[in-house]
């Protein structure tokens, strides 16, 4: 390249370079990063403090068609930088030996990325069948507990109709007084009557 009266000229034919050819668009971002942690990790740091570089104009300056990913630019903004409007990822290398191994790595890359979410998702979908039988057999436990505690408030409820039952008849035939019928209604919550508070034998006829 002829040398150039100002960096105005320089930067669009360098920007252009880098779109038409990915060994200037890397060589580019390499620089950029490089100098960005020379100033990081300098030992004069109160010199050379990262805070004070104009980190905007500085790609500018290195012609980035976009900022590049790297900690030291993490969670910063820059209104400042205009990023080109091409995914660079479909920038080729001018030379094909180069652009042909390229090809050949994303392919691989792209076959492992559908591999590890089918994986991803495989175990996914395995958790949670596992969780789905979980609360299936919870649900099913709970069920059969609950019908087992149906089933025993169910024979309660009919041994106490049965006793109501019985003493009313008994007191019907004066076989007993008021004042046990009442006592034996009071008690007759009780999965067992004591006979002997109501003065009857468990063996008397109940007809």
């Amino acid at each position: 390249m002829k040398l150039q009266k100002s960096t105005a000229d320089l930067l669009p034919k360098l920007k252009s370079m880098a779109l038409a050819d990915r060994a200037v668009f890397e060589k580019g971002m390499k620089a950029f990063v490089s100098y960005v942690q020379a100033y990081a990790k300098h030992e004069c740091n109160l010199i050379f403090r990262l805070k004070d570089l104009d980190l905007a104009s500085l790609a500018r300056g290195f012609a980035l068609l976009r900022m590049p990913k790297m900690p030291e630019l993490r969670g910063k903004q820059f209104p400042d930088f205009v990023p080109v409007d091409v995914n660079t990822d479909t920038i080729p290398f001018k030379d094909k030996i180069r652009e042909k191994q390229r090809q050949k790595l994303l392919e691989q890359q792209r076959k492992e990325k559908t591999e590890n979410e089918g994986r991803r998702k495989f175990i996914k979908n395995k958790a949670w069948s596992k969780q789905k039988a979980k609360k299936e057999k919870k649900k099913k436990m709970n069920e059969k507990r609950k019908r087992e505690e149906g089933s025993d408030i169910e024979d309660e409820d009919m041994e106490e109709l049965l006793n109501d039952t019985r003493l009313l008849k008994r007191f019907k035939k004066g076989k007993i007084t008021e004042e046990e019928f009442e006592k034996g209604l009071l008690t007759s919550g009780k999965r067992t009557i004591k006979t002997a508070d109501l003065g009857i034998s468990d063996l008397e006829d109940d007809g």
